[in-house]
């Protein structure tokens, strides 16, 4: 059924900044998957350092590969929302560059969503290079959570349980690095939010797509191999401003200025505590 569309069923939107051979990496199992799904695709990359990377990844992609090239970098939202803007297809597959798609997780993907009329966002399990799982999903930002994140070093927002679930599971919020959206939950709620330039834009969006009604899936049946940077270490997690700001952005969207006035107190106060373990320790070594 699936490959008698005139349009192509599945539009494949990936980001590229200084890696043309990773988002390559990224492009061919893509593209594997959906032969292997036996559904037609499109694939956008929205290259941010075009500058720096276009002739690479004109020569590097497959000569049907669509490419936007952006003379500065804009960000993961806006980034993302050229390539929407552009898709044609009945879903929407937002895919980070790092993210390559293990076999039958397409497939899964597209018939979970085809079954599931209420469901607004899908996402599989995602592994490291050895198998080992990621945390894929999680809950949305509170103040509570982010008092145990930054001042407890508690990450209080998991689903504790998470690497013991088996079947598709409703969750408040999925992680960015696949985003599987049916055309229908961008008809109802809209493009990414692009005051986020990097970071929470994917919990930003999980938060509209269940205020609108719609379930977020996290599917752990499929997976992903997601090559994330260490995200955790302390050094780098400290220095991510993007991070704490956008933190703080999306509290104030969604529970207004008071608790975005604690939340940025909280978040400070967490990363002065971590800032001066870090001159500690680097003293002393």
């Amino acid at each position: 059924m699936r490959k008698n569309h005139a349009l192509p069923l599945v539009s494949i939107v990936v980001l590229n900044y200084r890696n043309p051979p990773l988002t390559a990496r990224c492009v061919e199992t893509a593209l594997t998957s959906a032969l292997e799904a036996k559904t037609s695709v499109e694939v956008i990359v929205v290259d941010n350092s075009a500058p720096q990377t276009a002739s690479a990844l004109h020569r590097l992609l497959p000569a049907e590969a669509k490419i936007i090239e952006n003379a500065q970098n804009q960000g993961f939202a806006k980034a993302s929302n050229q390539g929407i803007k552009t898709s044609k297809g009945q879903f929407v597959l937002l895919l980070n560059n790092d993210c390559f798609i293990n076999p039958g997780c397409l497939d899964m993907g597209l018939r979970y969503l085809e079954d599931h009329a209420n469901a607004g966002v899908w996402a599989p399990r995602l592994t490291d290079e050895t198998g080992q799982p990621q945390v894929s999903c999680s809950r949305t930002h509170s103040l509570k959570g982010l008092a145990s994140e930054y001042l407890l070093r508690r990450a209080s927002d998991r689903y504790q349980d998470v690497f013991e679930w088996t079947q598709p599971t409703e969750v408040e919020s999925v992680i960015g690095a696949f985003f599987l959206l049916p055309r229908r939950t961008l008809d109802r709620i809209g493009l990414l939010d692009e005051d986020y330039f990097f970071n929470v834009e994917d919990v930003d969006y999980c938060r509209r797509a269940a205020k609108a009604g719609l379930s977020v899936i996290y599917d752990p049946r499929a997976s992903a191999v997601h090559l994330s940077r260490a995200s955790q270490e302390e050094v780098h997690f400290v220095r991510d401003a993007h991070l704490h700001r956008n933190r703080v952005l999306y509290v104030r969207k969604h529970r207004g200025k008071a608790s975005a006035y604690v939340a940025s107190a909280i978040i400070a106060l967490g990363l002065a505590a971590r800032r001066a373990k870090l001159c500690l320790k680097s003293a002393f070594q």
